[in-house]
């Protein structure tokens, strides 16, 4: 994985985990909150139904209750409406008992209700008692005292079961305070792990940003080193037609003009396409790499205005394939199909070399083949002469930077994905094939 891909996915798992601790904060908080919401409900309902059960309760047997009732039915014997009263509030409290030992908050008191019980159970059975003794014709006051209960530890176990309950329905909301405190320390430490890959990521991200301009450095000082190279070509190429021009005019009559002529012709055309060698050079410095700038390519017109730049006069390109339009990464596949021709040439015995490519299109891939007619590469250069300032002892003292082209070339496709190799032409020469995506 290169650098520049490094530092996307980098960029990508970034975004991805900032993200995730946005998303992850928003559904951790929410489901605390909910959860806690739900336990907060939960823990009111139920306390105030054990309050109110209470509450109830001192009613049924209080003031108004079953104990007034009863003492009014004992004073009252002509009045049935206070016994009636006293049996359904009596009962009534011992349903409401019953009920109240079911409750969470008495549970957690550890306590019982048997005196209540045993209380209300009395007063329940001393109504049937002053019942009999009224049909007897016993007086009142005579009835009050032979029916008369000691409640007042059966009330007083009532207020202190209240004063308890409130007390524990206050340790059961900092219980659920405690807990909700609980629930938001897991997600926060969550976060506190996810912020912690994040700062991670970015510490890596500035790293390989460094590495990746650093590498960038390096590229531009072997690019550099390339286009001057590239560019001295087509240079020596016109300052030879500069000189057979100036040869030709030396000479008189028509057919030395029109052959000086013909020669400042190909003057201006090498140095159109030399200007826009030059352009499209910069151009690849200034957008970081041609790999941002894809655009449609004609391949035949590319190929042969390289070859019209790169190979001299007496040299041979020759096409084979279709070579249709394509989309394409237009400077590298320049550099690519450049570097080759002028290889060729250069290492060339005449300098005049006969140069085949060919093209074809396999799936996703456009295919490409460069064979020269020169010397070719021994196998046991065949892995060397993409190695960095390299060259085989076949370089001639051109004062041309060698050892670099083929391996930008490397490099080049190897970021496209795809693989250069190299083999031996018959009968003699050098293929160079690589491949570029189908873009």
């Amino acid at each position: 994985m290169t650098p520049k891909s490094q530092l996307a996915r980098n960029l990508r798992i970034i975004t991805c985990t900032i993200m995730a601790i946005g998303v992850s904060t928003v559904v951790l908080f929410l489901f605390v909150f909910i959860i806690n919401s739900r336990e907060q409900e939960n823990l009111i309902e139920a306390q105030l139904d054990a309050h109110n059960t209470l509450i109830e309760l001192q009613a049924a047997i209080g003031y108004g209750g079953m104990i007034h009732k009863f003492k009014n039915w004992v004073l009252r014997p002509d009045e049935p409406y206070y016994r009636d009263r006293a049996l359904e509030t009596g009962q009534k409290a011992l349903a409401l008992l019953d009920h109240l030992e079911t409750t969470d908050s008495f549970k957690r008191l550890g306590l019982s209700l048997d005196a209540e019980r045993r209380t209300i159970q009395a007063y329940i059975e001393n109504i049937d008692l002053a019942s009999e003794l009224h049909a007897q014709g016993m007086l009142p006051g005579d009835i009050d005292d032979r029916v008369r209960i000691d409640d007042d530890e059966a009330l007083t176990e009532l207020r202190l079961l209240q004063q308890k309950m409130i007390a524990i329905m206050r340790e059961q909301q900092r219980e659920l305070i405690a807990r909700k405190n609980l629930l938001l320390m897991q997600p926060t430490l969550i976060i506190a792990v996810l912020l912690t890959m994040l700062l991670l990521l970015v510490r890596q991200r500035a790293r390989l940003r460094s590495d990746f301009d650093a590498l960038r450095v390096s590229e531009m000082e072997q690019f550099t080193q390339i286009a001057a190279h590239d560019l001295r070509t087509p240079l020596r190429h016109i300052a030879s037609m500069a000189e057979f021009a100036a040869e030709e005019l030396e000479n008189d009559g028509p057919p030395a003009r029109a052959a000086a002529r013909e020669h400042i012709d190909g003057i201006f055309e090498r140095t159109r396409k030399l200007e826009a060698l030059i352009r499209a050079i910069f151009r690849y410095i200034m957008i970081d790499g041609a790999s941002q700038e894809i655009e449609t390519v004609n391949l035949r017109e590319l190929v042969t205005d390289l070859g019209a730049l790169h190979i001299p006069e007496g040299g041979t390109l020759r096409l084979e394939g279709e070579f249709p339009i394509v989309r394409a990464q237009r400077v590298e596949l320049e550099i690519i199909l450049r570097n080759l021709m002028s290889n060729a040439v250069k290492h060339h015995p005449t300098g005049k070399p006969t140069i085949t490519l060919r093209y074809s299109r396999k799936v996703r891939l456009h295919q490409f083949e460069v064979e020269d007619d020169g010397p070719g590469i021994p196998e046991e250069h065949a892995e060397k002469v993409f190695g960095m300032f390299w060259t085989p002892n076949l370089d001639k003292e051109t004062g041309d930077v060698s050892g670099v082209g083929l391996a930008l070339v490397r490099r080049i496709v190897n970021r496209w994905g795809t693989e250069l190799s190299l083999s031996n032409a018959n009968p003699t020469g050098a293929i160079f094939r690589f491949s570029m995506p189908v873009i």
